[in-house]
């Protein structure tokens, strides 16, 4: 700890660049998810010309709807100034609803809508295809369930005014429930902090890598400091290597409790944290401090090269910080990768902070296993290195 505070200077320079760096990052970072101005509502005409029960209901549920009109501003408008407004550039697209367009439902003829996309716009234009795709799925889904009661009625005898009874009665109940989604399809909602606040799900998870990448530092740092001829003079006096390397471990602990502190503190402040349960929080997050010291000290006392040090740690940070979730979150990573990321500690580290933090029960029993097996691993290659130096 002596020789670590003498370079005081030395420390707040290294410390202080991934923070800042991986500040900015966390701010853009936030910006590409929460800027909505990368893409604003657009208008789109709807030309309805069968004007009947079923077309102004399925325009009603298309208008209505929040998730549809968050992005499309559907404008209600005859053909020919949908197309005035389609080569004025005032709208992304159009869709026509031909005549006779429900009674094709009925008779189980497929006409397609005709759909027309803005070239000037082809970002907007491609969404809303998208959106009357969709919708035509749905019909096309609702008209076959029609055409199947239908078959059966006919095969059962039934008379021709049952049937037309009858096929109102599905109309109703296939092809408007379908196009209205009545609550047709079940609803589910991921339980992520960054759908619930992007803010503090980056304030927790870039402060979770700045602990690990400061475990990282310290712990090089120390490396350094503890020349051939220190070790030697140990060894001399009957220091064994494994102690030196425990040493090492607690005094980057020690070292970085204060900006484990400071981060707790500027959680508080930010509302990121409420300040309840201080000792319970406080220690959930010492040991994720200690498992990453403990990371690094046992690849120090396994690899005696500095470089291999460097560049296996290198590799562990990156593959953290990109399959950890720590700037993108892991549902939107691709799904070939979700076999990795439960090697990955820092998936589990990260997890197990949000829980800490937003006062939760967080699964630190097989973290702690993992800590005590860290340091086991740092002493068994500290002994072997020690008897390969005395060989």
């Amino acid at each position: 700890m002596k020789s670590v505070l003498k370079k005081w200077k030395t420390l707040i320079l290294l410390f202080a660049i991934p923070l800042i760096l991986m500040g900015g990052m966390a701010f853009i970072a936030a910006k590409a998810f929460t800027d909505r101005e990368r893409l604003e509502p657009f208008q789109a005409a709807i030309v309805d010309q069968d004007r009947t029960f079923q077309t102004e209901y399925v325009i009603k549920q298309l208008t209505d709807s929040e998730e549809i009109t968050a992005i499309v501003k559907p404008v209600i408008t005859d053909e020919k100034r949908a197309r005035t407004l389609l080569k004025e550039n005032k709208i992304a697209g159009m869709v026509i609803l031909p005549k006779d367009f429900s009674q094709t439902i009925l008779s189980g003829e497929n006409v397609p809508l005709t759909v027309t996309g803005n070239e000037k716009k082809p970002l907007q234009a491609y969404l809303f295809r998208q959106v009357m795709e969709s919708a035509a799925d749905y019909t096309s889904a609702a008209q076959s369930g029609i055409n199947t009661v239908y078959d059966v009625m006919s095969e059962a005898g039934l008379s021709p005014e049952d049937r037309k009874t009858e096929y109102k009665r599905d109309l109703l109940t296939f092809s408007l429930h379908a196009l209205g989604r009545n609550e047709v399809f079940e609803m589910t909602e991921e339980n992520s902090l960054f759908l619930q606040n992007v803010f503090h799900y980056y304030g927790v998870s870039i402060f979770v890598l700045l602990l690990m990448v400061w475990a990282y530092q310290i712990l090089l740092f120390m490396r350094g400091q503890l020349t051939p001829g220190i070790r030697t003079r140990l060894l001399l006096y009957r220091m064994d290597g494994w102690k030196i390397h425990l040493a090492e471990w607690a005094a980057a602990v020690v070292f970085l409790l204060p900006l484990l502190a400071g981060g707790l503190y500027a959680f508080k402040e930010a509302d990121i944290w409420g300040g309840e349960e201080i000792a319970k929080t406080a220690g959930g997050m010492i040991l994720l401090l200690a498992l990453f010291t403990a990371l690094f000290a046992s690849l120090s006392a396994l690899l005696r090269s500095d470089r291999l040090f460097q560049v296996v740690s290198a590799l562990l940070i990156s593959a953290g910080s990109v399959m950890g979730g720590h700037f993108i979150p892991a549902f939107y990573l691709p799904s070939w990768l979700e076999a990795w990321q439960a090697w990955i500690l820092n998936t589990h580290v990260l997890d197990a902070a949000f829980s800490i933090i937003a006062g939760e029960q967080a699964d630190l029993g097989r973290l702690s296993a993992l800590l005590i097996a860290l340091l086991v691993l740092m002493c068994a290659g500290a002994a072997i290195s020690q008897k390969r130096e005395g060989a």
